[in-house]
């Protein structure tokens, strides 16, 4: 299956129809998501049981934890998913993402056609995990020295903020709809991936997904506009750059290991 009315290139939907012919026969997108996002809850849902008498100050974790995760996730996506790195799991991090999933997707053809498709949307179940992992040592820190409390907001907070992460980064390949739209932070998140999109400035602009405040804060963001124009943007484009990259840049070898 594949969408008919599209502007995408002969190219593009060349490489579309090869990626398909190697998912495998079992691969269910719906199951594929189902587990992301109920493993998810689950883990939230168990820190959120386990917490006993929070103080207002507390809650605190959430937004600092948030925009940790943020920082994180632009750092990762502008230094190892467009930088091909020596390291073998950085350079499939890079394989997977520079030279699948933008490819499958540019800015001319955002849309996927089926759950089939969103093999090269979400990231593998076994993500879910890793998170877990990457969360432990902070929250047992936090839960030792500040407060068990504590702990299980850090905890339930990285799961939040990786399921936010995916929900945002599903918005921005399902097709127009009123909502998608219309809603704050969503529209904006859109014409903002979009953007990303373009091959001719992706390996420079546009690296955060869930939220544009760190490629406002560090430059790398296709729009003159102060923070809460970033935050509001919508679906505008009516403050981008004229001096942005109009061919694309070809990626170096980076010696990080």
């Amino acid at each position: 299956m594949e969408l008919q009315a599209s502007a995408m290139s002969d190219r593009q939907r060349k490489f579309r129809a090869t990626y398909r012919q190697q998912i495998a026969t079992w691969y269910n997108g719906w199951l594929h998501v189902a587990v992301i996002f109920i493993s998810g809850f689950a883990v939230i849902y168990v820190c959120a049981s386990n917490l006993r008498d929070v103080a207002w100050w507390m809650w605190g974790a959430v937004p600092v934890v948030f925009l940790a995760y943020q920082f994180g996730e632009y750092w990762a996506h502008r230094v190892w998913l467009h930088r091909p790195m020596r390291n073998g799991a950085l350079r499939e991090l890079y394989n997977r993402h520079t030279l699948q999933h933008h490819q499958f997707f540019t800015d001319h053809e955002m849309r996927f056609a089926d759950h089939l498709d969103w093999r090269v949307t979400f990231f593998p179940p076994f993500t879910m995990a890793t998170m877990l992992l990457l969360a432990l040592p902070s929250a047992v820190i936090c839960g030792l020295l500040i407060s068990p409390n504590v702990g299980w907001l850090v905890m339930a907070s990285v799961i939040g903020s990786y399921m936010w992460y995916e929900l945002v980064h599903f918005c921005c390949h399902v097709a127009d709809n009123w909502f998608l739209v219309n809603c704050p932070i969503i529209n904006t998140a859109r014409r903002h991936h979009k953007a990303h999109h373009d091959h001719s400035i992706m390996m420079e602009v546009n690296m955060g997904i869930g939220t544009p405040i760190f490629d406002w804060l560090y430059g790398t963001s296709d729009l003159d506009r102060g923070f809460f124009g970033h935050i509001f943007n919508g679906n505008s484009w009516k403050y981008v750059k004229s001096s942005l990259r109009k061919t694309a840049k070809t990626p170096s070898l980076t010696l990080q290991s």
